[in-house]
């Protein structure tokens, strides 16, 4: 992080809770907020995650300014093609050659550490307050092909995904406490995993392991069919809440519980001293926050969730 970066988040923080008014000097025209005008042009290249909590503000805008044409500029674009709430979708390189004036930039790093949940501060950019969480991800089941006869294991379906990606290793429980967890729930129920690392020996007979198998819309479509997904806080917890799926993160303390709240999840969080901390670089006391998380707190956790959810069904 840069110097200006380092101020900025000074300046902003005690601000942290009420997003728009900082947000609001940097509009053209503080009288006009951007979900107001006739040509939207939003822009948030990645993460995953993040592009899909902005559908949620998304659906606002559409809402409160129904005849508005907004274009999504995003690296994601292959995922929002075709949604039926965006008039247009270009990757980044699309935008830079149609030469796009107006961009609305949704980004919520400057007020880190948050205090709010993310789509707030997203909405905040388009000069929102008060919307809805729920995020209106189409249904991509079609689009599995044949990943579906990959699981031929009976439910209930646990989908896992251990890893939170390259920008935030902290957020990574210990591979060996997933193993064993993995080896646990297969006693009672198959499980899936997804993400990008490549595939590795199933670790018991009701292990499907479908890592770097498959494409963004299929990975969506396998989480709308899980009964249970099990993560850290990545993509996977958004995902899975635009679809209702019951959901347990292994949080820690990297980030608040409120940050990532949904109806449906449940987030097994550590308040150690340093938290909320937002670390990229290398944790200096040993992932602390997440290695007093043990197997049996996440394995006792999930199976809680199954039988509530057996019950609702």
């Amino acid at each position: 992080m840069t110097a200006a970066h380092r101020l900025r988040r000074l300046l902003v923080r005690p601000l942290s809770r009420h997003p728009l008014a900082v947000q609001w000097l940097r509009w053209p025209n503080p009288f006009r907020p951007p979900y107001t005008q006739t040509e939207i042009n939003l822009y948030r290249p990645g993460e995953l995650g993040d592009v899909v909590m902005c559908l949620a503000v998304v659906r606002a805008i559409r809402e409160r300014n129904p005849t508005a044409r907004i274009t999504f500029v995003t690296n994601y674009h292959e995922l929002l093609a075709g949604h039926p709430l965006l008039d247009r979708v270009l990757s980044v390189e699309a935008a830079q050659g149609a030469r796009l004036q107006n961009l609305i930039s949704l980004r919520y790093e400057v007020f880190i550490p948050l205090r709010l949940h993310v789509i707030d501060y997203l909405a905040g950019c388009a000069g929102l307050t008060g919307i809805s969480h729920e995020i209106p991800l189409p249904d991509f089941n079609r689009e599995c092909g044949d990943l579906g006869r990959l699981i031929p294991h009976p439910r209930p379906w646990i989908m896992v995904c251990r890893n939170a990606g390259p920008f935030s290793p902290n957020k990574d429980w210990p591979d060996e406490r997933w193993n064993a967890l993995i080896r646990r729930l297969t006693c009672t129920a198959t499980v899936v995993e997804l993400g990008t690392t490549a595939p590795a020996a199933p670790l018991a007979e009701r292990h499907v392991d479908l890592r770097g198998t498959t494409a963004v819309r299929q990975f969506c479509a396998l989480i709308s069919l899980a009964d249970l997904v099990v993560t850290p806080v990545t993509s996977t917890v958004h995902i899975a809440a635009a679809y209702g799926v019951p959901t347990l993160s292994v949080l820690g303390g990297y980030e608040l519980p409120e940050n990532t709240a949904y109806p449906r999840h449940t987030a097994l969080s550590r308040a150690v001293p340093c938290s909320p901390c937002w670390l990229r670089k290398p944790c200096p006391f040993d992932l602390k926050c997440l290695r007093t998380i043990s197997v049996d707190d996440v394995e006792s956790a999930a199976a809680r969730m199954l039988h509530d959810g057996a019950d609702r069904r």
